[in-house]
């Protein structure tokens, strides 16, 4: 948890940690994390100037995604041993709509590798965004759980 200072934090949930490392097939997660950042959809004539606007954004910022989010986060690595210790303490956060989908079946995987419990939120990867009432509530449950 925090190796320096190990008694100022009694628990971590880390929902869906970027761990791609923990797949079965690591490089095919890279490559579909890069895939997945590639196939934003251009704007259709239905939509307003305002989502163009934001598609024209999102677009633009592709490489700077690609380059300093998604491939360097996809080759981290996390200490197995340090996090084994700590199992106690960490608790690995899914989203209830991404279940199946890559980050939360690599948290899964976390999970199982380190002894770590797992933790349900509502929505999917950014539920806190998607359900912020929801997914607080739940946070503080699981922050307060024995």
């Amino acid at each position: 948890m925090s190796r320096r200072h190990p008694g100022r934090l009694s628990r971590v949930v880390a929902h869906e940690p970027p761990v791609v490392a923990l797949l079965p097939d690591p490089e095919a997660g890279r490559a579909l994390l890069e895939q997945s950042a590639a196939a934003v959809e251009p704007p259709t004539p239905e939509q307003t100037a305002e989502q163009a606007a934001t598609f024209r954004r999102m677009h633009a910022n592709l490489p700077v995604l690609l380059e300093n989010v998604l491939c360097p986060f996809s080759g981290y690595v996390p200490d197995l041993v340090a996090l084994k210790a700590s199992a106690a303490h960490l608790v690995v956060g899914v989203g209830r709509d991404s279940r199946a989908l890559l980050p939360a079946v690599a948290a899964e995987g976390l999970a199982r590798c380190v002894g770590a419990g797992v933790a349900e939120f509502p929505g999917g990867h950014i539920g806190l965004t998607e359900h912020p009432r929801a997914f607080a509530a739940r946070l503080r449950d699981v922050l307060a759980a024995p």
